[in-house]
């Protein structure tokens, strides 16, 4: 696992979004931007810590993340604008902006600010990608229903029990017994099998399931308990995600808070007994009222399952593609077992450079007049202007005593 950056500016973050401030704050932004500028890696390390709020951070720290990124933005300079935008960041606010799992005050705050950065920073250099967010979606597959082990299990004990109490087919009808294979002792028929004591639990269990199958559904009689059940569906699945939003992820896991699991697993309640009733309701009166309290119990599900995982386990710091397909399959045919190739021998010595070749063996003309640009007249430098040297150097003064 690749070990991240960890300084004051990880510190100065986590300081910065507390809730000791409030929303719009932008008291400490100017500190921080100075312990951005003193560090080679203040850009990006900023970018991951401001990240891991939004993802892991509960609503006012989610909303001051974005306040802090937006002051970050205008006031850290083009060193900061060319190195903070790495696409983690940039999905992470995506997802802000789209997910309806978010909280609708967050995906507002990012929708404003899409719509800021699209008019402030359009044809600024190295904030192009900012100046499109607003344009983009998404690139992170939404996990769909079928993949979440809490629906999968709950649609199978659902179907499960839908079988069980599912009227049986009519048996095939079995011969008499004769009257001389009457048992003497009782004096009367006794059928195959039923050497069981009518006081045995498998008996009671048998009479239990016979006025089970028997009972026909009654929608007239039932329907006060099916809308109070829709309607405790309803208020059941918005408890739970109001109750995701408020634990801090970074310090604890949604499945250890008491309160968490206690409205997770009413939920759990609720939906099996919805279930049953879309299987059984066939009015259009109640069944719309049905599906969507249905969807919106899947929706707390799953978004419990979702956060439940431990930051280790779903970090997206290293999400970012780091080789190519050719690289990956280069990479998948090579073996660790496989032996070291030889290295080639070393050259005991370097071969000296060819010597050149000869010149022409006329002096005064060149081998190629056009290679050579022709003199300039007026070229005080040129050759025409040669000085020669005298053959005899005329005497210099010198000193003389007096």
């Amino acid at each position: 696992m690749t070990k991240h950056a960890f300084s004051a500016v990880t510190v100065q973050v986590e300081r910065l979004t507390s809730e000791q401030y409030e929303e719009n704050d932008i008291g400490g932004v100017v500190d921080l931007i100075e312990v951005i500028r003193i560090q080679s890696s203040g850009p990006t390390e900023a970018a991951r810590a401001l990240r891991k709020k939004l993802k892991y951070g509960n609503v006012h720290r989610q909303i001051r993340a974005l306040v802090i990124l937006d002051a970050l933005i205008q006031n850290a300079g083009t060193r900061f604008q060319k190195g903070f935008a790495d696409e983690p960041l940039l999905e992470r606010l995506r997802i802000l902006a789209r997910d309806d799992m978010v909280d609708a005050e967050v995906r507002q705050k990012v929708n404003v600010l899409f719509r800021q950065w699209a008019v402030a920073y359009k044809g600024t250099p190295g904030l192009e990608r900012i100046a499109t967010l607003h344009k983009e979606l998404p690139r992170t597959k939404r996990p769909q229903p079928q993949q979440s082990r809490i629906v999968r299990q709950q649609d199978a004990e659902a179907a499960r029990e839908r079988e069980e109490h599912s009227p049986p087919p009519s048996p095939p009808r079995t011969r008499r017994p004769e009257p001389h294979q009457a048992s003497p002792s009782i004096g009367r028929t006794v059928a195959l099998g039923a050497s069981t004591l009518p006081g045995s639990s498998i008996f009671r269990k048998d009479k239990k399931d016979k006025k089970h199958r028997g009972k026909t559904f009654n929608l007239e009689k039932e329907k006060g308990q099916l809308l109070e059940t829709i309607a405790s569906a309803n208020v059941a699945s918005t408890n739970l995600l109001n109750g995701l939003q408020l634990i801090n992820r970074e310090q604890q896991r949604v499945s250890e808070n008491p309160e968490v699991m206690r409205r997770f697993e009413t939920c759990k309640q609720l939906r099996r007994q919805i279930l049953r009733y879309i299987h059984l309701v066939e009015s259009e009166q109640y069944i719309g009222g049905l599906l969507n309290a249905n969807d919106e119990l899947v929706k707390g599900l799953m978004a419990f399952e979702i956060m439940d995982k431990s930051i280790d386990d779903d970090s997206d710091s290293d999400n970012e593609p780091s080789t190519s397909p050719s690289a990956e399959s280069g990479m998948a045919r090579l073996r660790i077992d496989e032996p070291a190739p030889v290295k080639p021998p070393r050259p005991m010595s370097i071969p000296m450079p060819p010597a050149p070749a000869p010149a022409p063996a006329s002096g005064k003309q060149r081998a190629d007049p056009e290679s050579e640009p022709e003199d300039d007249e007026d070229d005080p430098f040129g050759d025409q202007n040669v000085v020669n040297t005298p053959r005899v150097e005329r005497g210099q003064p010198t000193w003389r005593d007096v």
